[in-house]
């Protein structure tokens, strides 16, 4: 009896979590799905209508436009991923050995990710400007280039800026992952093949790379999902532009809904968006399960 008593008591005391959970993130769920259905304009409230799968059928037949910023969106959740894995495997790999400042160096390269975004929005802003910035200014000094680059003003180039800023600002959680997994492996391994007379890359092929195999493949997925879903690193280092060629699937949504006023057709794009993002989860899952195994 005294069991079950504690846990009603236990019931009672996480019931306002569980309401204020409910209330924070099920109701704005529903009801943007419900509204995914509709023909919802903030500036004629009173014109709703049920449409249907109408949005949807727009979205996967005739928007374009839609078409094209899912596009650019995987191939900056990809080449972001790549190179965050690529940096925080290198820094993983160097700082993964004794030596004197080792602390002052793991800390000194997880500033990125604790830099709050506007922040680390408006440096990179500055740094990159055509006339004043940094970069430009001391690549024309050591006559790496003769002119300008125009990092947010072209396509390609803001493209490249916008991944490579996302890249920057996520690395560190990539190199915690990695090194934390390179640090669970038994040195003795390390000592055999050296006595068998394997050189470093041997030794990183064959001990490293299979050791952290598991962790790498659930870390990118993870950090996959984290990109796709990016919306503060590209807007406010580009807000989309120029001429839509940053714009990414969240940004998108973000302007139907606050510039456009279709709050229906943003949330049709946002339920696309989840499923979407169920469909990765799930991935993630089952390799964190088959990690677990």
């Amino acid at each position: 009896m005294k069991k079950k008593r504690d846990e009603k008591s236990g019931y009672l005391f996480i019931l306002p979590a569980t309401l204020m959970l409910l209330g924070v993130n099920i109701y704005p769920l529903v009801r943007g799905i419900m509204l995914a259905f509709t023909n919802r304009n903030f500036l004629y409230p009173k014109k709703t209508k049920i449409v249907g799968l109408k949005n949807f059928i727009e979205i996967i037949f005739r928007d374009k436009e839609f078409w094209g910023v899912l596009g650019f969106t995987f191939f900056f959740a990809i080449a972001s991923v790549v190179i965050i894995y690529l940096i925080g495997l290198c820094i993983a790999l160097l700082i993964n050995r004794e030596f004197k400042g080792k602390n002052f160096f793991r800390a000194l390269f997880l500033l990125p990710w604790v830099i709050p975004s506007v922040v680390a929005a408006n440096s990179w802003i500055w740094m990159m400007n055509d006339q004043t910035g940094f970069i430009n200014t001391t690549l024309m000094k050591w006559g790496v280039i003769k002119e300008p680059i125009l990092f947010l003003a072209t396509k390609h180039a803001a493209q490249l800026s916008a991944i490579m800023v996302n890249a920057w600002k996520s690395f560190p959680f990539m190199l915690l992952v990695l090194l934390a997994a390179m640090q669970n492996i038994d040195h003795g391994l390390y000592e055999s093949a050296r006595i068998d007379g394997a050189s470093r890359f041997q030794c990183f092929r064959y001990i490293t790379m299979p050791m952290i195999k598991g962790i790498s493949v659930v870390s990118t997925v993870l950090m996959m999902i984290w990109s796709f879903n990016n919306f503060e690193n590209v807007y406010l280092l580009t807000r989309g532009g120029p001429a839509r060629a940053t714009m990414n699937i969240s940004i998108y949504t973000y302007n139907l809904a606050f510039y456009r006023n279709q709050w229906g057709y943003a949330s049709a794009v946002a339920v696309v968006m989840m499923i979407i993002m169920f469909a990765l989860s799930y991935v993630y899952r089952r390799l964190l399960r088959t990690q677990d195994d």
